[in-house]
């Protein structure tokens, strides 16, 4: 009897560990069921990479070129995998099909697919898991279904297949579907007092002449006619291997057996539409693509500009520099590198044709060029290719080797950059800098390529001489993405799986998109090719052209070369100094006063900028002021001026910060007030736009009020939302692009006679219409007056 209680402790474990034993041995699959998993795995993957790769490669380079691609991506993902399952399998009892599985898998999606943390997981997870789960279960059914306990053994093989099969559909659907529409925020600068709307034209309708085609190119291209036999005009090549030194290894060799060339003989080609039966010389436009794939020519998709600029009477070609692009001949990460200065240093060398020609009696353009009336357009890499060509136009040397000269001067009046890329290429390992050109930057909240607004920096670098006339302008839009510039590229700003990560039901309408492009690229020509300065409030201020445009919100930026600058933030770090002598700056109730780097998404240094901030939460009467206070010295004539700055919100906290040891409630009302504050400005709609008192005060002392909102209310940050999922988002989800207010002085004074605006002693900014914000503000000055 007591032997037998003795030994029941024992036999009790011996049971419930044979049970358990028992339930891990029936739910772990055999190395059939994993071998199986294994096959399935492989198979769904290998349809996941033709299905994500046929779109970018088949319609562009053919079928066979295409099973090629997708033949060696594969083989250098298997072979990797092997190795991998090599490795693996010295320390794993699983069988090899399955290991091979998965670290191809895994190889090939952080390798060749590249996406970004956590989307890369996220589809390794998918691909992997619920495909094996089907395929497994199915193989353990098949094994089991002879068995004397069919049912038994079946039951959790069918809902593991049931498990997988929900997987997979569901994992389909998050990667097919396009994504919800997102509630539309309100545009506070439509709400505002609108401008007059300018009095010319539609820049964007068509002209009265009607319009002709022809392409030159070099008369031997391998691939298209259009620049071998069938090119109007043959054109000779030139050696770019002083600048393009990545032409190089198997990828160089393939990319020249597949062109028919190499870096020392690039071609000459463009395709151009022009004005028939034009009386006289016409100015010249060149339109040059960015960075797509090479096998799906870029340059047509800018046959809506071409076509709309020659019916105004400019001669326009659109540049083939596919040959600089990514290729499918490229071994992975193989392409060309800082290949952005030959883009710009070839748009100088097809002007160097176009001067030939004009002076040529041979040559149908013969006398109908005007030379001295040029503009370029970039779009993407080429738009960084416009500040390459500025700078080479203007330099005697190549400044990474005074070897190569330069001798191009060309009468360039207008640089256009649409969604460009900034810093690629850095001559002489330097940002490019630019001096005394017009420009024009185009940029889209929603694209899904380039989402940080990096052409602003090259804005904010061009500096202008007292001497030059001009000015440069930015345009910020609501809904555009990267493609619908270019009619080839269109919605998807990538290839899949990395597109599907975003939402795309909020990209605007292409034929909105290119109406855009038409207004602004037409109007900023006509401004500097033509003298039509009518145009010009357009790129101050979008609404003084809105019957042109699609009802979007937009940002505008502008400088002109004639602005004379109180403080643009950039000359010391004292914050009472400003940029004029003699003008000295103080604050009263601030919550923050600072100045420091104003950064883009992907750290863009803009400008140095003021940071304001103010809080009347707590004390109404506590209201902030920043000031502007001219000395005796100061005499500006601001009579025919307008008083204009470039201002953004920011999203860093309005609370006021104190010193000291606190207590525990003090640390939970600062808590509490932050959180509150934090969701507000998560939720757009709560946050109404910030306004606050504007005061000129003169020598005599009579005052000047007017509101920001006089001009418009600052509209908040644009929250993006680009991705289907908050969480897939690998950057910011908004961006503080600066607009620009204006404030037209003698219009201002009408109701204050005695008020002189030649003899200014202050400028004051009054927070005291909104109760708390914090602004970026940057280049406070005067421009003359429209």
């Amino acid at each position: 009897m007591e032997q037998n209680i003795q030994q029941h402790p024992n036999s009790w474990w011996k049971r419930t560990r044979n049970w358990f034993q028992k339930a891990i041995a029936f739910f772990t699959p055999n190395n059939r069921t994993l071998k199986a998993s294994g096959i399935g795995i492989f198979l769904v993957s290998l349809l996941f990479f033709a299905f994500n790769t046929i779109d970018g490669f088949l319609s562009a380079v053919g079928f066979g070129y295409y099973l090629l691609t997708l033949f060696c991506y594969v083989i250098a993902s298997y072979l990797i995998a092997v190795i991998i399952s090599f490795a693996i399998g010295l320390a794993a009892k699983t069988p090899r099909y399955f290991r091979q599985s998965i670290a191809f898998v895994i190889f090939f999606i952080l390798f060749f697919d590249r996406l970004s943390w956590p989307y890369n997981w996220i589809v390794i997870g998918f691909v992997i898991i619920f495909p094996g789960l089907i395929f497994g279960a199915v193989s353990y059914w098949r094994q089991h279904k002879e068995s004397q306990h069919t049912r038994k053994r079946q039951l959790p093989a069918i809902m593991v297949f049931g498990l997988g099969l929900v997987g997979l559909g569901f994992g389909l659907f998050l990667f097919l579907y396009p994504g919800r529409r997102v509630e539309s925020i309100k545009n506070y600068k439509l709400l505002a007092k609108l401008p007059p709307t300018i009095k010319a034209a539609n820049p964007a309708q068509r002209g009265k002449w009607q319009v002709s085609f022809l392409s030159y190119g070099s008369g031997n291209d391998k691939h298209r006619t259009i620049y071998g036999k069938d090119a109007t005009i043959k054109s000779p090549t030139v050696d770019a291997s002083f600048l393009l030194k990545s032409w190089t290894g198997i990828s160089g060799k393939l990319r020249t057996w597949y062109f028919g060339f190499n870096e020392t003989a690039l071609p000459l080609n463009a395709m151009v539409w022009y004005p028939n039966n034009l009386q006289g010389p016409a100015p010249l436009v060149l339109i040059v693509h960015g960075n797509h794939l090479a096998q799906d020519w870029s340059e047509s998709g800018y046959d809506y500009l071409g076509e709309l600029l020659a019916s105004k009477g400019y001669i326009v070609a659109s540049v083939d520099e596919n040959f600089l692009n990514g290729s499918f001949t490229d071994m992975p990460r193989g392409g060309l590198e800082k290949e952005n200065g030959t883009r710009g240093w070839l748009m100088l060398k097809h002007l160097e044709l176009w001067k030939k020609w004009n002076e040529d009696p041979s040559n149908p353009f013969y006398r109908r060029v005007d030379m001295n009336n040029i503009a370029l357009v970039g779009h993407s890499r080429g738009g960084e290719a416009m500040s390459h060509a500025a700078l080479f136009n203007s330099l005697p040397n190549f400044p990474d080797n005074a070897n190569e000269k330069f001798d191009f001067n060309f009468s360039i009046k207008a640089y256009v950059a649409i969604a460009p890329v900034d810093g690629q290429y850095k001559p002489a390992s330097i940002l490019a800098p630019l001096q005394d050109i017009n420009y024009l930057v185009i940029q889209g909240t929603h694209d899904m390529d380039m989402q940080s607004y990096g052409g602003l920096s090259t804005y904010k670098r061009i500096q202008y001489n007292p001497s030059y006339q001009g000015f440069k302008a930015g345009l910020y839009v609501h809904h555009a993405n990267h493609g619908q510039f270019n009619t080839s590229w269109g919605k998807y700003d990538a290839s899949r799986p990395f597109i599907n990560q975003f939402n795309m039901t909020n990209v605007m309408e292409a034929k909105d998109q290119e109406q855009i492009a038409k207004v602004y690229i037409s109007a900023f020509l006509d401004v500097h090719l033509r003298g039509m300065t009518a145009y010009t409030p357009l790129f101050m201020d979008y609404r003084s052209g809105r019957d042109w445009l699609p009802e979007q919100i937009y940002f505008n930026q502008y400088e002109s070369s004639k602005s004379i600058f109180l403080a643009r933030y950039e000359e010391d770090l004292n914050l009472t100094t400003a940029t004029i002598p003699g003008v000295n700056i103080n604050a009263t109730n601030l919550s923050v006063w600072r100045e420091a780097q104003h950064k883009l998404m992907w750290g863009d240094h803009l400008s140095r900028v003021a940071y304001i901030g103010w809080n009347l939460e707590d004390d109404k009467k506590l209201i902030g002021k920043y000031t502007f206070n001219f000395n005796d010295s100061i005499h500006l004539a601001t009579e025919d001026k307008a008083l204009v700055f470039n201002l953004t919100t920011s999203d860093e906290s309005s609370l006021h910060l104190t010193k000291g040891k606190k207590s525990k409630r003090e640390k939970r009302q600062e808590k509490d007030a932050s959180t509150k504050e934090k969701k507000q400005k998560q939720n757009i709609e709560e946050m109404p736009p910030i306004d606050f008192t504007i005061e000129l005060v003169d020598r005599s002392g009579n005052r000047l009020h007017f509101l920001l909102s006089n001009c418009f209310p600052l509209q908040p940050q644009i929250q993006k939302k680009l991705t289907k999922y908050a969480f897939l988002n690998a950057n910011e989800d908004a961006e503080a692009i600066p607009d620009f207010f204006y404030f037209d002085l003698s219009r201002l004074k009408k109701n204050s006679a005695s008020f002189d605006l030649n003899n200014l002693q202050s400028i004051s900014f009054i927070f005291d219409q909104s109760p708390s914000g914090v602004i970026a503000l940057d280049d406070i000055g005067f421009i003359p007056s429209f």
